[in-house]
């Protein structure tokens, strides 16, 4: 099996170290250590020269794995097997393919290749075009805002103490030391109007049925009001085990598309539930779409794959075509 892996050295857990076990574990792999954009770019230029590997495992984050495929694609190379190594902070995508630790997921990788396995098992997903830019979740409202208090608080830390401001105990301080307390006092709530314009809009009803929404086709308002969260994604989590999109996967060729409406205040109280994907919850619209508009009343700070990427009015998420075969660890482990 001809494997690629590319370890991020900027990501949390990302390491020179780890790429030389990673070599070691698996000799006959092309191993390439990156620390920018750049240096990923000339491995995708090099790796297509010599023929696209049948499997490329992504060392990094969400943000590792967004990079490659946008490289990938840019280049026209048919998206190979796509494994997941959780090296990053969130690691929101990695979770929801049941990715073990990095070090377990190469050790079966090369128990895979010691008995001659030539297609590693694999599960479809589909992404959200959003600028684009692929990628398997991307919203606005607290999870941007969070993202951005987290990266404040990781800055204010000195260097020795850092690791109290990482993982998931610093997502969690950010959450409640700094994202609710400025949500829980805020009067002027934004809006958002969410406009379908794909295929006729589905939901899924309390006892599980799917079914179409009332007056869901094309150029229909789908909701108008004041958000907390307005997203959508083709994963279920957004990282640290939170299923944020939990109907994400329910459909195949389908996004789940979520307007959470509640205040600050209900979703302190719902959290447990918010994080478990718990379905139907108050106050949460939620539909399953292939092309979607979302038109703010003021400029909001929106995240992709969990990079801020800036200020908008207006955004659109997209399902796109292409098709993205990613390593089902479940079954790799089997």
């Amino acid at each position: 099996m001809d494997i690629a892996v590319v370890v991020n050295l900027s990501a949390r857990k990302g390491s020179p170290h780890f790429a030389s076990w990673a070599q070691a574990q698996l000799p006959k792999a092309r191993v390439v250590a990156t620390r920018s954009l750049d240096e990923l770019h000339r491995f995708v230029d090099e790796t297509s020269r010599k023929g696209p590997p049948r499997l490329v495992l992504s060392g990094g984050g969400d943000g590792t794995a967004i990079a490659l495929l946008d490289a990938l694609r840019a280049r026209e190379v048919a998206f190979p097997a796509f494994g997941l190594l959780p090296l990053g902070t969130g690691n929101g995508w990695a979770i929801s393919t049941k990715a073990p630790k990095p070090r377990a997921a190469l050790a079966q990788v090369a128990s895979m290749v010691e008995q001659g396995v030539v297609h590693p098992p694999t599960s479809d997903y589909w992404l959200v075009e959003v600028e684009g830019r692929l990628t398997p979740f991307a919203g606005t409202g607290w999870d941007a805002e969070l993202l951005h208090d987290y990266k404040l608080q990781r800055a204010a830390f000195p260097k020795r103490l850092a690791w109290l401001a990482e993982g998931f105990t610093g997502y969690m301080a950010s959450i409640f030391g700094r994202t609710i307390p400025r949500n829980l006092v805020r009067k002027d709530r934004p809006r958002v109007r969410v406009v379908n314009l794909g295929e006729p809009a589905m939901r899924v009803a309390a006892d599980g049925r799917l079914e179409p929404v009332p007056g869901g086709e094309a150029g229909a308002v789908l909701y108008d009001g004041p958000y907390g969260v307005a997203g959508a994604g083709t994963t279920t989590d957004l990282g640290f085990g939170f299923k944020g999109l939990h109907l994400a996967r329910h459909v195949p060729g389908r996004m789940h598309v979520r307007v959470y409406a509640a205040t600050a205040g209900q979703a302190t109280l719902h959290l447990p539930k918010l994080w478990r994907g718990f379905h139907p919850l108050p106050d949460s619209h939620d539909f399953l779409l292939t092309h979607c508009r979302m038109e703010f009343d003021r400029e909001v700070p929106v995240e992709v794959g969990g990079d801020v990427i800036g200020l908008r009015r207006q955004v659109e998420y997209r399902l796109h075509e292409q098709i993205v075969p990613v390593v089902d660890w479940t079954r790799v482990a089997a």
